[in-house]
């Protein structure tokens, strides 16, 4: 598990789609994993302030980014833009095919059942298949935790992915699911 200083409120991060691959040097990637399907190549990453996910099959390029709203990403081949502020549902296919479904929720909590869901999540990240830890803006705080857990079949590549947020008592999560034509 590693460790980053800080990272910025729910309300400064967005979540963002792209029919493309996108660069590598435009993330601080802290913790990679890739798989490669019998049909599709993927790789997910954590990131200072989220989560990338690259799905590909052939020439056709899904990418998934959580990071912040004043992110400099490309505009080219994006889908869309969205707040984390909304609850979000959304799918997009591709000419190629694929399709994705996201869903995406920040749930703000009570400071005592936050620390009962922190306690929980501080053990689920244990077995995931990607961790980190990032600073508190408040030295009282307790350190903030990003988790992600991988599903790959044949078909279809699903993530869920776990962002704590002490200094807010929030918890973002998103479930993605990547399946091919």
């Amino acid at each position: 598990m590693k460790f980053s200083i800080t990272r910025p409120e729910t309300t400064e991060l967005a979540i963002s789609l792209f029919a493309r691959p996108l660069h590598p040097e435009l993330f601080e990637t802290s913790e990679r994993y890739e798989h490669q399907g019998r049909h599709y190549q993927a790789s997910v990453q954590l990131t200072a302030f989220g989560h990338v996910v690259e799905f590909c099959v052939g020439d056709h390029f899904i990418t998934e980014v959580l990071d912040t709203k004043m992110a400099v990403l490309p505009r080219i081949k994006r889908l869309c833009l969205y707040s984390t502020e909304n609850t979000r549902n959304l799918k997009y296919t591709l000419d190629g095919g694929q399709t994705v479904r996201i869903c995406l929720e920040c749930e703000y909590l009570a400071p005592d059942i936050f620390r009962r869901v922190e306690q929980e999540y501080w053990k689920d990240a244990q077995s995931a298949n990607l961790s980190h830890l990032i600073g508190s803006k408040h030295e009282q705080e307790s350190l903030g935790l990003s988790f992600i857990r991988v599903d790959p079949s044949e078909e279809a590549f699903g993530v869920h992915t776990f962002h704590l947020f002490p200094d807010e008592y929030a918890i973002l999560k998103t479930q993605s699911l990547f399946t091919i034509a």
